[in-house]
């Protein structure tokens, strides 16, 4: 392959943002990666800044499930145990309101660390 810039001289890299076959005059490194020198040097480091915030923040989406998880599994429970509660004093009428809801809670928090976990996992072996 030969440099876009100068057809005579044989390529050596290519350009992570236009994908052209660059000599080395005319690339300039731009970790993890290269980029036409004066062109596309901009695009291409902003582009690396957002896949690092990126991993980043997909660290921080599995923590945020593994917390939601905890709180509604939290929340669940006193309404289940506040359902059961007037279940055995004889308040059915009212029982099965927090039961419930108590019950989607639980769920939904069991739902939530299974998300996390899954997020977690593929991030690590993302990286």
């Amino acid at each position: 392959m030969k440099c876009f810039y100068h057809p005579e001289v044989d390529a050596v890299g290519l350009c992570k943002g236009c994908h052209r076959g660059l000599c080395i005059d005319c690339l300039a490194d731009v970790p993890p990666g290269v980029a036409c020198r004066g062109k596309c040097e901009a695009e291409v480091a902003a582009v690396n800044r957002i896949v690092e915030q990126s991993k980043t923040a997909y660290g921080k989406h599995a923590t945020a499930h593994y917390r939601n998880g905890v709180c509604m599994l939290l929340f669940g429970g006193i309404l289940l145990l506040i359902g059961l509660n007037w279940a055995l004093v004889g308040e059915w009428t009212f029982a099965w309101v927090p039961l419930g809801i108590g019950g989607i809670c639980v769920l939904w928090g069991l739902g939530s660390f299974r998300s996390g976990r899954e997020i977690g996992e593929g991030g690590a072996s993302r990286d």
